[in-house]
């Protein structure tokens, strides 16, 4: 029960946002502005949700897991449908800036009540947390185009999702769970120990990479690698099925092999995926593409657990130092590789990846007494 619970959570935000993007060239043409402009009011979404990220800890703290995960998610629900009613640029980057605020507390809520249930049932079930969210992920793209093809309105789509999406939450909710953790607070701020801070650098260099990946693969494939049109699209598709296929098989993995090899047998699968991706073929490249989805499948889930086990932190300080890590890696990841293209090409940028990538791996293994078998 409770894992379905927070499993739900986990799929109904990627559902959700899932079905926003699929509106996104309606909500462009409405409000007639240019990719450029597009870019700049999504940048908002990220941004609030990195900016707000000290203060969600102390709202988990004050309402307990359960309540803020209901509070995040609900807030999301209501602030998802408000971008589809704006009129102007600056306040649809206003309003996405609302909605990066209620992901980002429902993501470190929900991510610490996961951990919550594994500490409760003594088995992982992270893992398998994200793979719903990457299964969400596609069921809201894909039955996008059915919404689309019933001429409903991308408000009256979204708000249908929200509204079937919150009458289910209603059923579950007391199926969340507390940790009901006893930790002692220290006044001002007080940086978390070495091997958060650790956990931190490994997600900020690994989410870098993802959040590149999903904005640049298509268009390596096409530009660096001549691939068809039909075939460059195949790439993310590729890292994305790879990666939720992963994420619903890793809890088993980590229960058999521990967090520790699974986190160096991601970074190495990542490692050699990024290598075939810089090969001078877009076969062997979309295959790469695959092996890094599935290596890095299994990292960002056992981070989240790892980070919510260290000795005297409350698992949401250490969620959360992962979470604000790897939303600045995200935030930063595309922008940081066009810049790498545009003055050395597209291919070194991925060469740039790889080298996270290899870091990500020496933290990993220089961590690896810190890092719990489970």
């Amino acid at each position: 029960r409770e894992s379905r619970a927070v499993g739900f959570v986990f799929m109904s935000v990627a559902i959700l946002f899932g079905a926003w993007v699929t509106r996104l060239p309606e909500l462009k043409e409405r409000l007639a502005i240019s990719e450029g402009e597009l870019g700049l009011a999504l940048f908002a979404m990220p941004l609030g949700a990195t900016l707000l990220l000290p203060f969600y800890t102390r709202i988990i703290d004050a309402l307990g897991e359960r309540r803020s995960v209901l509070l995040g998610l609900t807030s999301f629900l209501v602030a998802i449908c408000i971008p589809n009613m704006m009129n102007s640029l600056p306040a649809f980057g206003l309003s996405l800036f609302f909605v990066g605020v209620a992901m980002g507390l429902t993501n470190v809520s929900m991510n610490a009540s996961a951990s919550a249930v594994e500490k409760h049932q003594k088995k992982a079930i992270m893992s398998s947390c994200h793979g719903f969210f990457s299964l969400g992920g596609m069921i809201g793209a894909a039955t996008g185009a059915l919404f689309i093809k019933a001429g409903m309105s991308p408000f009256a789509h979204i708000a249908v999702w929200s509204v079937l999406l919150g009458i289910i939450t209603l059923r579950i909710k007391n199926g969340l769970m507390n940790s009901h953790e006893q930790v002692e607070r220290s006044r001002g701020v007080k940086l978390p120990p070495k091997s958060v801070l650790g956990l931190a650098a490994v997600g900020f260099c690994i989410m870098l990479a993802e959040g590149a990946i999903t904005d640049w693969s298509t268009l390596y494939l096409r530009d660096s690698l001549s691939a068809p049109g039909t075939i460059a699209s195949l790439g993310f598709a590729a890292f994305a099925g790879f990666m939720a296929l992963g994420r619903f098989f890793g809890d088993q993995l980590v229960e058999k092999a521990g967090s520790l090899k699974m986190l160096i047998f991601g970074c190495l699968v990542g490692i050699v995926g990024l290598v075939l991706i810089q090969s001078a073929g877009y076969v062997t490249a979309l295959a790469g593409f695959g092996a890094v989805g599935l290596g890095f499948s299994v990292i960002v889930p056992t981070l989240f657990s790892q980070s919510a086990r260290q000795k005297g932190v409350k698992s949401s300080v250490g969620i959360a130092s992962v979470a604000s890590s790897g939303y600045l890696g995200l935030l930063i990841g595309p922008v940081l590789i066009g810049f790498v293209a545009e003055h050395w090409g597209l291919s070194h940028g991925f060469g740039f990846l790889t080298a996270l990538t290899c870091l990500a791996f020496l933290v990993v293994v220089g961590m690896r007494k810190s890092i719990g078998a489970r």
